[in-house]
């Protein structure tokens, strides 16, 4: 039954009445409730609660109907409107199997609290629609511009292929994979195998996937519903007609394997590059006259002897066409659908973490995310319980190497990265892994060990600080956190730090409460929850981001504040320090960037003066 609460001052009931009394006031049209039977019997599948049939003359003087449909959730859901005994699915755009009209895009907001003015605007919009199509000048170019949306209609298949295919000309060769669930297509056999062994992992011993050739056809402009592709000949027919040898491209994808040809159409949309699919269907098997089961396109041969004209002449012909959707899950896409400029450059990035506790195994999980390309997660220790509860990994990983576990499951997640852990040391990593950190874009410090990041921070002033590093910690409660970007000029991390590991300017003071003991000898952990630690992970992520994006060539430090709340209610409260030099964010709940200071510490002044020498 419909909500009779309703939305603000209308129940549905109430909301109906409103439309009513705006088509009886408002519109010069006859019309008349809708029987719940043929709400039924023409909607079975939209579950409306109540609709109108309004009679309308249009300008070629033909009387046409306009259904105006509501459902349960209105008037909070917008109403929909139906062309009643129009042309058909894919003769006009915007009209769908059942009449109903697309109008409003799919996130569209109406004003609940005004149903009536909702209705009849939504009418008005439908009349102008049809008045558009009865003159036809939108009808090809909507087509043209939304192809993906009519296509969808027209599929005949609910398998869809998984595209990790650049959407661009020109038409070109691709590599397609195939098992009983799932069609994947890339750009090449070595790519497309990369991509399935990160995703699902390597196969036992020397088994291999098998992958078939496929065709990319780029067309110079979307195709009309009137031309997609019903039998074989028909995907000649387009190829014929987007030269730059399309029709030999398939050709030679035909003579290559005796089943089902993969030919993905792409062409440039209002919205950007769309690709579709369709599978030739030319070697099915079927009965013949004499009961007797065939293979059509391998007839009269063996299937490695076939000859390529006879392969393409069969798979191009009367076969069926399987038309198909295509999900792009290209790096491009994921990362921003193709509109997000730095997707291209973060692909090209290498970082590395180390250490991959709550803060830095948070960090690699939104850098994935944000689509840098390569990651090294280097920690050596072992996931224990009492990690669970603030860590990307879970119980399964209990016992394992936090890098590797991490590496696994980033891996599988985003198969179209490069994800690969080291469960070494920083000392070890330092000794024996010197060319992963030279080939490091930026490197992430998240260790939470003085004896770890000082000697980081001394290899780098050796090495002369060629690539940035982001040191990232938090302090008690995760009432503050921290993050410091280290770049070729300004201080080192020694600048900023005392000789054991204290910073020289920290946010908070806790006191006692500051780090809590476990029941063991010189056990101590820092106390904080993932909801506080999330906009510290943020804050290290944007640092890191940033680093990979611009070129800065001076040390920062970025914090982040606690509501001033969530200090006190932690035992806390704002150091000498803050109060002092940031007397306007005491009330926290806010980022703060601090220059990082410039020394003459005995990490990177010694080097200066060796290097004046």
């Amino acid at each position: 039954m419909p909500n009779p609460a309703g939305f603000g001052q209308f129940g549905f009931e109430q909301a109906v009445l409103a439309v009513e009394a705006a088509l009886r006031t408002r519109l010069d049209a006859p019309w008349r409730r809708l029987e719940p039977g043929e709400l039924a019997s023409h909607y079975f599948s939209r579950h409306f609660a109540r609709g109108w049939r309004i009679e309308m003359k249009f300008s070629d003087g033909t009387a046409r109907a306009i259904d105006l449909l509501v459902g349960k959730g209105f008037p909070a859901g917008y109403p929909r409107t139906a062309l009643v005994n129009g042309p058909g699915q894919l003769i006009w755009p915007h009209v769908e199997h059942d009449g109903v009209l697309c109008l409003l895009p799919i996130m569209a907001e109406v004003d609940a609290e005004r149903p009536g003015d909702v209705a009849i605007n939504l009418v008005a919009r439908s009349a102008r629609l049809i008045e558009e199509l009865i003159d036809g000048a939108i009808i090809d170019r909507d087509f043209r511009e939304e192809f993906l949306t009519y296509w969808a209609y027209a599929a005949s298949s609910k398998i869809a292929v998984h595209s990790l295919v650049e959407a661009r000309r020109p038409s070109r060769r691709i590599a397609v994979w195939r098992d009983e669930k799932m069609i994947v297509v890339a750009e090449d056999e070595a790519s497309l195998g990369t991509w399935l062994n990160k995703r699902f992992g390597k196969r036992p011993g020397r088994k291999t996937r098998k992958i078939e050739a496929a065709a990319l056809l780029w067309l110079a402009e979307p195709p009309l519903p009137a031309v997609y592709p019903e039998i074989g000949a028909d995907l000649l027919g387009l190829a014929q007609d987007a030269g730059d040898g399309a029709v030999e491209l398939l050709i030679d994808v035909a003579g290559r394997l005796p089943k089902d040809a993969t030919v993905l159409i792409g062409a440039e949309g209002r919205g950007g590059p769309g690709l579709v699919a369709t599978f030739a269907t030319a070697h099915r098997k079927a009965h013949d006259r004499s009961g007797r089961i065939e293979a059509p396109l391998t007839k009269g041969f063996r299937a490695e002897t076939i000859p390529q004209a006879i392969a393409a002449m069969r798979t191009y012909s009367a076969a069926p066409v399987i038309r198909a959707n295509v999900q792009r899950a290209d790096a491009g896409w994921i990362h921003g659908r193709g509109k997000d400029p730095r997707s291209a450059t973060l692909l090209g990035k290498t970082v590395t973490i180390i250490g991959c506790g709550s803060v830095g195994a948070s960090v690699a999980a939104r850098l994935a995310r944000a689509g840098v390309g390569i990651q090294h997660l280097v920690d050596y220790q072992e996931f224990e319980w009492p990690n669970l509860g603030r860590h990307e990994l879970g119980a399964g990983s209990v016992g394992q190497k936090k890098a590797l576990e991490l590496a696994v499951r980033l891996q599988a997640d985003f198969p179209h990265l490069t994800v690969i852990g080291h469960p070494v040391s920083v000392h070890a990593l330092i000794n024996g892994y010197e060319s992963l950190l030279d080939e490091s874009d930026v490197i992430v410090a998240a260790t939470g060990s003085w004896d770890a990041e000082s000697a980081l921070n001394r290899w780098h002033v050796a090495n002369g600080r060629r690539a940035p590093i982001v040191y990232g910690w938090t302090e008690s409660h995760a009432a503050a956190g921290h993050a410091v970007t280290i770049s070729g000029n300004g201080g080192c991390l020694r600048c900023g730090i005392g000789g054991t590991g204290r910073p020289l300017f920290h946010a908070t003071e806790h006191g006692e409460t500051a780090t809590i003991e476990e029941p063991a000898c010189g056990n101590h952990f820092t106390p904080y929850g993932a909801i506080e630690l999330g906009f510290v992970v943020d804050l290290i992520s944007r640092a890191t981001l940033r680093a990979l994006l611009e070129t800065s060539a001076v040390s920062m430090h970025d914090l982040w504040l606690a509501p001033a709340e969530d200090v006190v209610a932690s035992g806390g409260r704002w150091s000498a320090a803050l109060e002092h030099d940031h007397p306007d964010a005491t009330a926290g709940g806010r980022l703060l960037q601090r220059p990082w200071p410039t020394s003459c510490c005995t990490a990177c002044g010694e080097d200066e003066s060796e290097a004046a020498a």
